[in-house]
């Protein structure tokens, strides 16, 4: 087990925090989890996120003198696996005289690092890093806890974002999970926690570049409609065919865990992440209620997703994300559309008020071949957690409850 700092290239630095099984690599700007690690049967490490081909190495976009292949946009410059995005999800644009980065402020500043170390308690490794809001109008102070506790194949994050002005802020939130080779490849299997679903609507950044049939609800990930005839299954991932597409999904209004799940078969390995439900969320938490897949699997032939704009493009992924937001449009469709399947799009913090964000992000091996079929159910218990599918199953040892994530807090905030 180790927490240490790197230095990846002139002027950008990360945090490595791993256990006996995973390991994690965070950088500075943006809080990017570039590497979530994990050994398989055969003894390689596998990093489950993307390394994306394009990523800047050099300071900042702005400083690059070829910034105009990323579209002068720092969040590609400096894309990373897994993120926060708050206050914002979607594109850049302003909300009344406030100007909102895209997938916003956490996204593209700079996590300032306090302090690290490991609990004498509890062997748990951690990261304590802050943020303030750079824009007057919209004033908040952020701090993230990353933890790793040993055995548990987990990433765990606590995020407390405190309203620090005078007038109540309404606010998007959501975790960027991306997941690409060599974990992902076609016949990897996608399950996710919704009920309902709907694919996303006319007149977004996805118009262009989709196959599916626009601002469709359906209840299936199976029979998704198509923009031609018929439907498709997004429970498979397929290889590369030159479409990128994104729907949202409902989570259950009862449900008391909330999660998204990739399982690669032949690596006999998967990615999970969890969160707390919104029947046993606390009046202090930021409760997500929508899981988005963003499938990235070609049709974006512009940089820097391909190497000139009309090229191929090069970049293979798939996000699995947990937000609450209007699909990946902003803040700005998240207000004038408070509803999408009957969920809310915002949440509200009070002038004064602190509230948090509680995520787990696992990714481990498996032994029964029949998980890799996918999950139909998941079980809390005292341990960690049950993945089922019939009568067989898969345990990821696991804090569900965040119970420790909860004691580093007090431990390292004082708010």
């Amino acid at each position: 087990m180790d927490v240490k700092r790197l230095q990846l290239w002139e002027g950008r630095h990360a945090t490595m925090v791993s256990n006996d099984s995973l390991r994690s690599v965070i950088e500075d700007r943006g809080g990017m989890v570039l590497e979530l690690s994990n050994t398989n049967s055969q003894g390689g490490r596998v990093n489950a996120h993307p390394l994306y081909w394009f990523r800047g190495r050099g300071y900042s976009v702005a400083s690059d003198d070829n910034h105009e292949f990323w579209k002068e946009s720092s969040l590609l410059y400096n894309l990373g696996g897994n993120f926060l995005c708050f206050p914002n999800f979607g594109p850049d644009h302003k909300v009344g005289e406030v100007y909102h980065e895209a997938h916003g402020w956490t996204a593209n500043g700079l996590w300032n690092v306090v302090k690290y170390g490991t609990d004498a308690e509890t062997g748990a490794n951690w990261l304590l890093s802050t943020m303030t809001g750079p824009d007057s109008a919209y004033p908040f102070e952020a701090w993230k806890i990353d933890m790793m506790l040993p055995g548990h194949p987990v990433l765990y994050t606590s995020v407390s974002i405190k309203n620090t002005g005078t007038v109540a802020l309404p606010a998007n939130a959501a975790w960027h999970n991306t997941v690409g080779s060599p974990f992902l490849e076609s016949g990897c299997v996608i399950n996710l926690c919704a009920d309902a679903f709907s694919t996303a609507p006319g007149n977004s950044e996805f118009d262009r570049t989709g196959r599916l049939a626009m601002g469709k609800d359906f209840s299936d990930l199976t029979k998704v409609p198509l923009r031609k005839e018929g439907t498709c299954d997004l429970t498979e991932v397929p290889p590369m065919i030159g479409y990128t597409d994104f729907i949202t999904g409902r989570v259950p209004s009862d449900a008391r865990l909330g999660y998204s799940s990739v399982i690669n078969p032949r690596l006999k390995m998967l990615y999970f992440s969890f969160f707390t439900g919104p029947a046993a969320a606390e009046q202090n938490e930021i409760v997500l209620r929508f899981n988005n897949l963003w499938m990235q699997y070609g049709g974006r032939p512009f940089t820097p997703w391909a190497l000139y704009d009309g090229g191929a493009d090069q970049t293979f992924c798939l996000g699995v994300e947990n937000a609450i937001g209007h699909f990946a449009n902003g803040l700005g469709s998240a207000i004038e559309n408070p509803l999408c399947l009957g969920a809310p799009t915002t949440v509200s913090l009070a002038p004064g008020e602190t509230k948090v964000q509680r995520y787990g992000t696992a990714f481990a091996s498996y032994d029964n071949a029949k998980i890799s079929a996918g999950i139909q159910s998941v079980e809390q218990v005292v341990e960690g957690l049950v993945l089922k599918r019939g009568k067989a199953w898969a345990f990821i040892e696991a804090d569900s409850t965040f119970h420790f994530l909860k004691q580093m807090e007090g431990k390292l905030l004082s708010l």
